[in-house]
């Protein structure tokens, strides 16, 4: 039993990908780092705050990543490899994890980096007052957490959670410096200060974002770059411009037709994506009209999966019948959802009480591909009955609105989790803190819970497999397909391995000088 809740915490469910992230390493070793340089990145950004602990927006990782680290990291097969922790171990059956520190290592103020530090952070997470939505999938594993000496912190669990250290090492794992944050009170947000490799320098809002090397790092052969600017394009289009100019040196979220106009350049490489987002449709499943399961059938039957891969991605990317890409030891290969049907879709139409159809308005965020999206499905739905009017959202506040409930009827993307339960939990269990759909169902929660509390891979398939059938029938989110992206570098830029979650870390990157 000891054995299993190690290797699944420790190894991080190694191979659950289908391609080789040796060869990436060895790519990346090569050649010899250089130091120096500035490594200007160009994205779409949705930033609302550097502060980890009350994060949600995807582009505020990047930064983070560089102001801040992680108890653990997670590598480029998802498997789990020593960050701040540089060891672990699981006691009392799975239910009490004991992190050995590194010594030694200070917060960007000068404070020391120690166990105390840990659980402050944690704890800081779970205070109902601090109001971080960290909290709700933390309380759900955690009795407390536990400084055993300063170099040592146990995290007590309420049962196994094979989960928690792929947890750790995203954004519930950033550890802030306690001081900074008491000093600066509601404006570390802006302030940030960690232990990482780069310090944080500038932030001029809808501008650019700038962060310095960090000269007192732990890891004393890191970071190469001299700083890492972070600048706003507004979209890949721009993007893609900018970096033919050598305006910038990195972009990504680029779809196969945005970098149709930059293949076969010696000046630029294109590194694409290995696993792809979830993309999908989702609604709030307790609100007219989509509370009424013929209507949300009724769309997912009208919509023609295959030629929308087709016309976004030239049919290359994989159709999604629910959230899990193949690779992943959790993908059902038996898992079906709705089928294109039109004449299934107006029957189902009719029977939501709309014979007539019928008028919705649908977001239509400022990212080229959702858009592209958007319009494919406007036509779709008109076909059956249904006319979709496509309402502007500014991706710097888009997902925010969808969390705060004011965006109802929206395409969505998603990356993957080391664990199921990382994505599964938050989304569809009436208790996930990113539960926008207002999704409940009891039997599927029973099955989270479950399968969450387990250990071993192969009790746990079932369970997963069963919940995805739950989640494709019911239909929070209509499953579309799973994203193929590119990230485009100018070819001095080197260093670069994607981490299947697709949020680009930059620390190891560098730029060769000839």
């Amino acid at each position: 039993m000891l054995d299993q809740v190690l290797r699944a915490l420790t190894i991080g469910f190694l191979g659950i990908l289908g391609w080789v992230a040796p060869a990436l390493h060895e790519a990346a070793k090569a050649d010899a780092p250089q130091r120096g340089g500035t490594l200007t990145v160009g994205f779409a950004s949705d930033i609302k705050t550097l502060d980890p602990v009350f994060s949600i927006e995807f582009t505020e990782r990047q930064v983070l990543y560089l102001v801040f680290d992680t108890l653990v990291k997670l590598d480029t097969d998802f498997s789990i490899r020593p960050e701040l922790a540089k060891s672990w171990e699981i006691q009392k059956d799975g239910t009490r994890v004991v992190l050995h520190l590194r010594e030694g290592v200070k917060f960007q103020d000068g404070t020391a980096f120690d166990a105390a530090a840990v659980k402050w952070n944690i704890d800081r997470r779970l205070d109902p007052e601090v109001k971080s939505p960290q909290k709700g999938g933390l309380e759900s594993v955690l009795t407390s957490v536990e400084v055993v000496d300063p170099a040592t912190v146990a995290f007590n669990l309420k049962q196994p959670f094979p989960g928690l250290l792929g947890m750790l090492g995203q954004r519930e794992g950033f550890m802030v410096s306690p001081t900074a944050v008491q000093k600066a009170g509601a404006d570390f947000g802006s302030k940030p200060v960690g232990t990482g490799a780069f310090l944080f320098k500038e932030w001029v809002r809808g501008n650019h974002i700038t962060v310095e090397r960090n000269p007192d790092y732990w890891d004393r052969e890191k970071p190469y770059l001299d700083r890492v600017v972070f600048q706003d394009i507004g979209g890949s289009v721009v993007g893609v411009q900018r970096l033919v100019t050598g305006e910038v040196d990195f972009v990504s979220e680029l779809s196969p037709q945005d970098v149709r106009q930059i293949e076969g350049r010696s000046d630029i490489r294109l590194d694409p994506d290995p696993v792809g987002r979830w993309i999908s449709l989702q609604w709030q499943v307790d609100k007219p009209p989509f509370n009424n399961p013929a209507l949300r059938q009724a769309i997912a039957h009208a919509i023609d999966r295959k030629r929308v891969v087709d016309i976004l991605t030239g049919g290359k990317a994989q159709i999604a019948e629910g959230s899990t890409p193949k690779g992943l030891w959790w993908f059902d290969p038996a898992l079906k959802s709705y089928d294109y049907n039109p004449g299934k879709a107006k029957e189902l139409l009719s029977q939501a009480g709309y014979p007539n159809g019928l008028d919705l308005t649908m977001a239509a965020p400022t990212v080229t591909m959702f858009q592209q999206l958007d319009q494919l499905l406007q036509e779709q739905l008109k076909a059956i009955g249904i006319n979709v009017t496509l309402e502007p959202a500014p991706v710097s506040d888009w997902y925010a609105r969808v969390v705060q409930q004011k965006i109802n009827f929206t395409p969505q993307r998603w990356s993957q989790r080391p664990d199921p339960d990382g994505l599964f939990y938050i989304l569809f269990h009436s208790k996930g803190y990113a539960n926008s759909t207002n999704y409940k169902n009891p039997e599927l929660d029973a099955l989270l819970d479950k399968a969450r509390a387990l250990t071993d891979t192969e009790a746990r398939k079932p369970l997963y497999r069963q919940a995805q059938e739950i989640m494709t029938r019911d239909l929070p989110y209509v499953p579309l397909f799973f994203s193929l992206e590119y990230a485009a570098l100018r070819s001095n830029v080197q260093g670069y391995l994607w981490i299947p979650d697709e949020i680009p870390r930059f620390r190891d990157v560098w730029k060769s000088k000839s």
